[in-house]
């Protein structure tokens, strides 16, 4: 298959998008007609007017697109070029036209918890179904409602609120009107809210009252989306008010003001208030050391520059609030909020009245196909091109300049659908739970999207998967039927810790389940070793991530070419064409599927089975994210189409992720992994995660997992779980440090120490040894489950920890 999808990529892929996902056919009867091939190769689908079935005379060799992988501007490829789709319209629409309202789509579980319930076995405060039937009326009210508010494709909006179903809701809105959305994880600071709001150019936030975590109640508009807006400044605003602010001093004089208030900001997205004074200081103090400047006038101008920035623009026109906690003493702005049930009624209005139906019971008892006509009367799906931006992702940890990661409407849909079936055999009638926030890329690919596509009944949790005890995600799996669980390492890794944990697991019956994936963080054979044996057998690792679009390497379900051990081992998929690359300054050059002219890059070669280097894939394929949020001038949309050659930041794009190699076009990742002999790869940590010991250069989680190994050999190992960085040394530059937490109860012993100092030396080597192992209760954990070696070697270092307001356990810093 890998061969085939070198030799022509657009007929590979234009193959499994054909048939994963519905196209918008414009001369397929008088209004169009969104079309799919099936496997005997005949075109069916829906008139996009009425909704009617239709089965035009298509040959199987019809294509809804005049070319499939356009490659003339590397590495901005382009796939379905001159197709159309709506990723909302494959999601929802598809399936009710089909027949299939009354199946579940989503199933929530909040996260209060009844501990007399179920026979004392506890069970959820919180939980209900929602219908796909019912999660379309409810997308098309949020839709009425952003038209309303006078949004329309092309449009930003942002979501910040915690992982409830009504963030489904307003987020497959935007999806369907052809608003860009951007997603952005509720536990991050409203300084990170507020860059990514300026970043994003958002004109709406929807957000939420409240939330509920771990039992306890907690403002969320208030303490996230107010503060994001109104105390921060976008730096070009802050920059254009302090030019056009009449200074009363002579042009030279009030160029300085201009000239140090910007360097004191460079580099920022928004500030506060008090950071453009410091540079108005700044600049004063360098008019007045040089005798321009009066002290009367010094504190003039500082007058004027301050009564400006009090009184500015609206950041945004709308903040949508979610009633969800009921929070009292909300702070509002009359002006700008808008309660979202206040909205959505207004919108069932209007669906009611354009559909000529009394009530939203009678619209709600119609047969599928004719409910499906009555929503289109006042909400159509857009029909986009396939390269059309669906939304961008900030990724996790980024520092500086927000990087926003583009994904679209096409291949991005029509490839994460497709990967359900070869990594988990995901079919209709499937339940999954995706441990993860929709701030996350796990969270819109798999939780939302993927899910979607594919017919299969979507989790959706509000609360800790180890809440209030660690069978919670058990007692999930037991309670829902669950077939399909995707977490991170982290809980994993938890529940290993602590026999009292296992024991909590052992409660309920995960028999339903039929595949688990690892996602997140790298993981261990000891921990993949404790997933097969107690969760379940088919417990694989996959590794991906917020670019990659979806699952990249991953284990294929019910192949016994390919049989699963307890390796921590992937597999690329057939089109991803996975290599180890090594950075060689003698190396001849190699031949690369996509060459790339120019001498610049380093020099590289392949790497020999069993050798580490840095993870590249070398072709592209339709869902890897498009480019990098950006260029937002000159982002125009017009009749479901981006006007131009608009290609967001492209040279971040270009740079950050592709030219690294010389002579070639290979995306990278930024991650370690060797490919052995058997065509797996193993993972190992980000390439920057490394520690150089006497020349020496090693991955911290290679230590980790030899760590880890104790408990695999020793059933009373006090191990919890560890986590390594390199800490500075006089001769060596750098050495290991292993931070350790015991097993509930326990300690480490002197005896211990030496064992595990054996351990490493005998798994790794000398040079892998850590000076010592420092027992700490816990790590610096963000709320989305990954742990902050960053700040811990800012701990060993001495240096700045930087934002902490992302941990979910801050208190672990002290």
């Amino acid at each position: 298959m890998r061969a085939a999808a070198l030799a022509d990529p657009g007929a590979f892929h234009g193959d499994i998008a054909v048939r994963r996902i519905h196209w918008f056919v414009a001369n397929c009867g008088p209004a169009g007609a969104w079309l799919s091939r099936d496997d005997a190769g005949a075109w069916t689908g829906w008139d996009a007017a009425t909704g009617a079935p239709v089965a035009p005379a298509l040959p199987a060799s019809f294509a809804p697109w005049t070319r499939a992988f356009d490659d003339s501007n590397p590495p901005h490829w382009r796939w379905f070029t001159g197709g159309r789709t709506n990723a909302a319209f494959n999601e929802i629409d598809r399936h009710v036209l089909a027949g299939h309202g009354a199946e579940a789509a989503l199933v929530f579980e909040g996260d209060r918890w009844d501990m007399a319930a179920d026979g004392g076995r506890g069970a959820p405060v919180d939980t209900f179904t929602v219908s796909r039937k019912r999660l379309l009326l409810e997308v098309a009210k949020c839709a009425v409602a952003l038209e309303a508010l006078g949004l329309k494709a092309g449009d930003r909006i942002a979501l910040n609120m915690p992982s409830i179903v009504p963030q489904i809701f307003w987020t497959e809105a935007a999806k369907r009107l052809g608003i860009v959305y951007t997603a952005v994880f509720g536990g991050f600071s409203d300084k990170t809210l507020s860059d990514r709001i300026a970043d994003a150019g958002a004109r709406v936030i929807v957000t939420s009252d409240g939330s509920y975590r771990n039992a306890q109640v907690a403002a969320f508009k208030t303490a996230y989306t107010d503060p994001a807006l109104d105390n921060y400044v976008p730096v070009s605003t802050a920059l254009g008010v302090l030019a056009a602010t009449d200074l009363g001093l002579a042009p030279a004089d009030a160029a300085v003001i201009n000239e140090t208030v910007a360097e004191t900001l460079a580099g920022e997205v928004t500030v506060e208030r008090s950071d453009v004074m410091r540079g108005v200081g700044r600049a004063l103090i360098k008019l007045g050391e040089a005798g321009r400047i009066t002290a009367s006038d010094a504190a003039r101008v500082r007058l004027a520059i301050a009564s400006s920035l009090v009184t500015l623009p609206p950041r945004v026109d709308t903040v949508i609030v979610v009633r969800h906690t009921a929070q009292p003493d909300i702070v509002w702005r009359a002006e700008r909020d808008r309660w979202s049930h206040e909205l959505t009624d207004a919108a069932l209005e209007t669906i009611l009245k354009a559909a000529n139906v009394a009530s939203e019971d009678a619209l709600m008892a119609l047969p599928d196909a004719d409910f499906v006509r009555a929503i289109w009367a006042s909400s159509k799906p857009l029909a986009v091109d396939a390269d059309y931006p669906l939304f961008f992702i900030y990724t996790s940890g980024s520092t500086g300049k927000p990087k926003g990661i583009v994904h679209v409407h096409g291949g991005y849909t029509a490839g994460i659908a497709h990967s359900m079936q070869v990594a988990f055999d995901a079919r209709p009638g499937d339940t999954i739970f995706v441990v993860a926030d929709p701030g996350w890329i796990t969270g819109q690919s798999y939780q939302i999207s993927a899910a979607l596509l594919s017919r299969v009944t979507t989790v959706v949790s509000e609360g800790s998967p180890v809440f209030p005890h660690a069978g919670r995600f058990a007692s999930m799996i037991e309670r829902h039927k669950i077939t399909i669980f995707k977490a991170g390492v982290t809980f994993l890794k938890s529940i290993m810790s602590d026999p009292s944990n296992l024991a909590d697991v052992q409660r309920y019956d995960m028999g339903s389940l039929r595949v688990a994936t690892f996602c997140a963080e790298p993981t261990s054979p000891s921990v993949q070793a404790f997933g097969m044996e107690h969760v379940t057998p088919q417990y694989i690792n996959s590794y991906w991530a917020t670019e990659h679009g979806g699952i990249a390497w991953t284990h294929f379900y019910g192949n016994a070419d390919f049989p699963l051990k307890a390796d921590a081992h992937a597999f690329p998929l057939p089109w991803i064409v996975g290599e180890v690359w090594v950075e060689d300054e003698n190396a001849s050059g190699e031949a690369a599927p996509f060459a790339r002219s120019g001498s610049e890059g380093v020099s590289w070669r392949r790497a020999a089975a069993g050798e580490k280097g840095e993870i590249v894939i070398a072709a592209p394929y339709p869902y890897l994210a498009r480019t990098i949020w950006g260029d937002v001038e000159n982002f125009r949309v017009e009749n479901g189409s981006v006007v131009g050659n608009w290609k967001g930041d492209a040279g971040r794009w270009e740079s950050g992720y592709w030219s690294r190699w010389q002579g070639a076009w290979a995306y990278t990742q930024g991650d370690f992994a060797i490919a052995h002999e058997d065509g797996s790869f193993s993972f190992h940590g980000r390439s920057d995660d490394v520690i150089n010991v006497s020349g020496h250069r090693m991955g911290t989680e290679e230590i980790e997992g030899a760590v880890l190994r104790d408990k695999a050999l020793d059933p009373n190992s006090p191990v919890g779980n560890v986590l390594v960085v390199g800490a500075p040394h006089r001769e060596k530059g750098l050495t290991p440090l292993a931070f350790v937490v015991p097993v509930a109860g326990r300690k480490l012993t002197e005896e211990d120490r030496q064992r595990l100092f054996n351990l490493v030396r005998t798994e790794k080597g000398a040079v892998a040894v850590p000076a010592d192992f420092i027992e700490v209760s816990q790590f610096p954990e963000t709320r989305s489950g990954k742990y902050m070696r960053r700040m811990v070697r800012a701990l060993v270092e001495g240096g700045e920890l930087g934002d902490v307001t992302t941990l979910r356990n801050p208190e672990s810093l002290t």
